[in-house]
């Protein structure tokens, strides 16, 4: 008796629910929490509507029967959890209409208790976002595909996240395509890696025709072409065989244009049952359309761009840039192997009597051996100058002299060169990388100190660097020499980095920043060229060529109606308190028509313990003038709050180094009173060296509101910041 009152009190309950549902326009469900396998016992007609089965189909069945393929576990048993728990919660998770369609499915769980009757059910509601989270992925892809391009990812990899980002929002058996149409509109796969290979064969190459294929048509018509049965439609007759062999049944393709409006490629899905494009999809074919189109566009723009600056136009193979570019990026891996240095005593001969491009030859040959001889993917060979080939390699201490050894033995036979047979006689230069090692400029001198040493020997020579020849201050001495000539050969350019709004990424301002590439000396680093021209006397040159080139930036800027922005200079101690330090700067900003609150000095905190007095009368000079100031590296030296309170400062400038250990609890304190500091006398607080969104966030919970990294930007020239 007892348990047929509570069956009749279930179905009280149950059509009460029912009555609900009546008046409930959202989606819904409910299940039976007390039954292990929590079946559904009630769901409204929008919820039928929204997933395509009936009552009878879904009634008495565990949720889990809507889940697939691209359904996560996490986001199932997060549900699963708040059912069994009888607490609330919000779930994103992918589910599947009968038709086989996933769909993004926003699920709040409720629990609803009887506690009178004792009986437990939960109320599922449900929201489709899926259109919300086709916007996301549009605008996630979309900066994953800059950042690729900026990194110089291949465009077959950019394009083949862009098909796999559109097949996540259809059926489990689409398959999208990027078909790249050359000047002679023939076919060239730019991305189909879900297709089967030997469709890609059969469709590489093929010309493009108006009538043959879904792609065809789109190219040829320049508008969306949907084929909902492949297996009968006139633009696939010349290919039922492919079309059998796969299982494709339907194809919906669009074209992708260029700026200009010339169609260049299209963007095709396939799947293996009829299926016609809803109006959500089409728009969803355009976006993905677009971002392919820039792609494809800034790509290619810097393929060519990459290419001019880093391969050598006569043997293709990687230039002196690229070399330096990659062991810098080498030594961040802290392993072991080598540079080295190679050249031939036959080339000067060669070139005297063949002419250069038969010197490219043999160093292109001698860089194809190489590599066909190399039994490492961990390595790069390049030409670094017209007599010299320069390599490097990861691998043991112990493996290196085997290593080179083996590599020699792959340029025994000769070289033909015009009517001769040239045998090469080979010097190498080493340079062996130590995992404590940072210095790659150093690394690359040692390795060619090494080929000299090399040169010098009888026959073939393989030459190891051993020891420091130079001294330390040599170094500095020429490097500050070499400066003012530099200078006079605007060899020194500046390159700007943003500040920017660490909440919305909004440019702010920028800091200038000094890069010198020598001729004669290569790329010196800011570390190395500044600390010399401190030490001799040329920093107040060196800082006023700086802002006479930001200057001439910002008139430029002004001429052309653009933005101008607030540009910030550091400035040494020795120029900030030299005499006509204030009086030039005024010269300056009124011979190029810019008012001087545009232009912010960044002095480091070490310069008030040289003069507080004399350093006070100065920043309340430049104040008076209009100019704005800046503490830079602050707490890395003497920070003192009795000389910080006494300047009238508008800017204090967290060090990188913090920035960078803020996982640590101790530099997070000093982080957070840094901000505070600031904040309480006025001034504002800019992060350095902001390069994760982790960074990001915890700086901006910190309160901190500016930043600089490369997170937003990296230090681009002055020709690549006009438009920003």
């Amino acid at each position: 008796m007892y348990t047929n009152e509570l069956e009749r009190d279930k179905k009280v309950i149950i059509e009460w629910l029912r009555r609900l549902g009546v008046e409930f326009h959202t989606s819904f469900l409910i299940i039976n929490s007390e039954i292990e396998n929590h079946p559904i016992v009630y769901a409204n007609d929008a919820f039928y509507k929204m997933i395509g089965y009936s009552e009878a189909e879904t009634l008495g069945r565990n949720g889990r029967f809507l889940h697939g393929e691209k359904t996560a576990k996490e986001a199932s048993d997060k549900v699963r959890a708040c059912v069994a728990s009888g607490e609330s919660g919000v779930v994103e998770i992918v589910n599947y209409r009968k038709n086989g369609t996933p769909f993004w499915n926003e699920i709040s769980v409720e629990p609803l208790s009887f506690p009178e009757k004792n009986f437990n059910f939960t109320l599922m509601l449900q929201h489709d976002i899926t259109d919300r989270k086709r916007a996301e992925a549009l605008i996630k892809l979309q900066k994953e595909t800059y950042r690729g391009i900026e990194k110089g990812h291949m465009l077959s990899v950019l394009l083949q996240d862009i098909c796999q980002t559109a097949e996540s929002f259809f059926i489990d058996s689409a398959k999208c395509t990027v078909l790249l149409i050359d000047d002679d509109e023939f076919y060239k796969i730019g991305a189909a890696n879900s297709m089967p290979k030997g469709f890609q064969e059969a469709i590489s190459g093929l010309a493009v025709e108006e009538d043959i294929g879904t792609c065809g048509a789109a190219f040829h018509r320049q508008k969306l072409v949907v084929v909902e049965d492949m297996g009968s439609d006139y633009l696939w007759r010349n290919h039922q065989q492919l079309v059998k062999e796969y299982g494709l049944v339907a194809s919906w393709s669009i074209p992708i244009f260029n700026v200009e409006g010339k169609t260049m490629g299209t963007f095709g899905i396939y799947f293996s049952v009829p299926l016609t494009p809803h109006e959500e999809d089409l728009a969803f074919m355009e976006e993905i359309g677009s971002i392919t189109s820039l792609a494809i566009k800034y790509s290619q723009q810097q393929e060519k761009i990459l290419r001019l600056a880093y391969v050598d136009e006569h043997t293709g193979l990687p230039n002196r840039n690229y070399f330096r570019n990659e062991v810098a990026e080498l030594l961040k891996e802290k392993r072991e192997g080598f540079i080295a240095f190679i050249s031939t005593d036959e080339y000067v001969a060669v070139v005297d009597q063949y002419g250069h491009s038969t010197g490219d030859t043999i160093m292109s040959e001698i860089g194809k051996r190489l590599m066909l001889s190399q039994n490492s993917s961990e390595g790069l060979i390049a030409r670094f100058s017209d007599s010299t080939l320069a390599m490097f390699s990861m691998m043991p201490f112990t493996k290196i002299p085997e290593y080179l050894e083996h590599l020699l033995q792959g340029l025994v036979e000769p070289i033909t060169v015009g009517d001769m047979e040239l045998f090469l006689t080979l010097k190498i230069g080493v340079a062996v990388v130590t995992p404590h090692q940072e210095n790659s400029e150093e690394l690359i001198r040692c390795a060619d100190s090494a080929l000299s040493q090399a040169k010098l020997r009888t026959g073939e020579a393989i030459c190891y660097f051993e020891s420091e020849h130079d001294e330390f201050m040599m170094k500095y001495l020429r490097v500050a020499n070499e400066l003012t000539a530099a200078l006079r050969r605007n060899e020194v350019g500046v390159h700007l980095q943003p500040k920017v709004d660490l909440a919305t990424g909004e440019i702010l301002s920028f800091e200038a920043l000094a890069r010198w590439t020598s001729p004669d000396l290569g790329t010196i680093s800011p570390d190395v060229f500044i600390p010399a021209a401190e030490k001799n006397g040329k920093i107040r040159l060196l800082e006023q060529n700086i802002l006479q080139q930001v200057l001439d930036w910002m008139k430029k800027r002004v001429e052309q109606g653009l933005k101008i922005r607030q540009v910030a200079i550091n400035i040494s101690a020795d120029h900030f308190f030299h005499h006509s330090f204030v009086p030039h700067l005024m010269d300056m900003t009124a011979e190029y028509g810019i008012d001087p609150q545009w232009i912010q000095l960044e002095i480091t905190e070490r310069i008030g313990f040289v003069d507080i007095e004399t350093a006070n009368k100065v920043f309340k000079h430049l104040k008076q003038c209009g100019f704005t100031t800046s503490i830079d590296d602050f707490g890395t030296g003497y920070s003192s709050l009795s000389y910080l309170q006494k300047l009238p400062v508008e800017e204090l400038k967290i060090d990188r180094s913090f920035i960078s250990n803020m996982n640590e609890p101790g530099t997070l304190a000093i982080i957070r009173t840094i901000i505070q500091l600031a904040e309480n006398l006025n001034m504002r607080a800019v992060a350095e060296g902001v390069e994760t969104e982790k960074d990001r966030q915890t700086l901006l919970e910190l309160g901190c509101k500016v930043g600089q990294g490369y997170l937003f930007y990296k230090p681009m020239p002055l020709n690549e910041a006009f438009f920003l």
